[in-house]
């Protein structure tokens, strides 16, 4: 019978080789904050990153939890699986950059810039995009639970079988919204024109929160439970 051979490393050949590879891994880290940089799989946790040029840049599995990043330029980023947990992103633009599956919980976008931004099957619960300009995304199968879209302005935005239960509408301008298959449970229309959304049911609407000023699309009725107590 042959016998396969498995060659045998000194441990300290085995132990410099595993430094060197480390070392390699998180060299990006510690690059100069610039356009197109790689902070891939870095830890970025409670940093002043306010008015930065990350245009380009790619924060694939990264760690900004907590960290101020406001008023800086995101444009065609990438942000894939990042964590984005309590950070704060307001002013900030985001145009053309990459956050599928990225989590945010209780993060602040208020008036950032979504366009032609991925966010398919991200997670932002309490998350805040107050006065946010959003416009021709794909932010299906997500978690969006009691987030903050007040005042927000949200067009061609699919929301396809996504959480937006509790969510907070009030006052945002909804044109060419889609929300098929969203569950609205309690979601707040109060005060907004519904007239210019896609695909929302009179299901959707019973167990969702309106009241006199909110404006509904052709063939839909004001449930009888408006305003809810809540």
């Amino acid at each position: 019978m042959n016998k396969k051979y498995f060659p045998k490393w000194p441990i300290g050949l085995v132990y410099v080789i595993t430094v060197t590879l480390m070392n390699t891994v998180e060299a990006g880290c510690y690059d100069k904050k610039s356009p197109g940089m790689d902070w891939s799989g870095c830890k970025k946790t409670n940093k002043m990153l306010d008015d930065e040029n990350f245009s380009g840049s790619k924060f694939v599995n990264a760690n900004l939890s907590s960290s101020n990043l406001n008023n800086s330029n995101f444009t065609d980023a990438s942000l894939v699986k990042a964590d984005l947990t309590r950070a704060s992103f307001n002013q900030s633009n985001f145009s053309g950059a990459d956050l599928t599956k990225a989590v945010g919980y209780r993060t602040s976008f208020n008036g950032a810039i979504f366009s032609k931004t991925r966010m398919i099957k991200s997670e932002f619960s309490r998350a805040s995009f107050e006065g946010a300009e959003i416009s021709k995304i794909d932010w299906s199968r997500s978690e969006l639970g009691r987030a903050n879209f007040r005042n927000a302005q949200l067009a061609e935005v699919s929301f396809e079988y996504s959480n937006i239960s509790r969510a907070i509408f009030n006052g945002a301008r909804l044109t060419g919204v889609n929300f098929s298959g969203a569950y609205t449970y309690l979601t707040h229309f109060e005060n907004v024109d519904l007239g210019m959304t896609k695909q929302l049911s009179q299901a959707q609407l019973e167990i969702a929160c309106g009241d006199d000023k909110t404006r509904l699309p052709p063939g839909l009725e004001k449930p009888v439970g408006w305003p809810c107590l809540e």
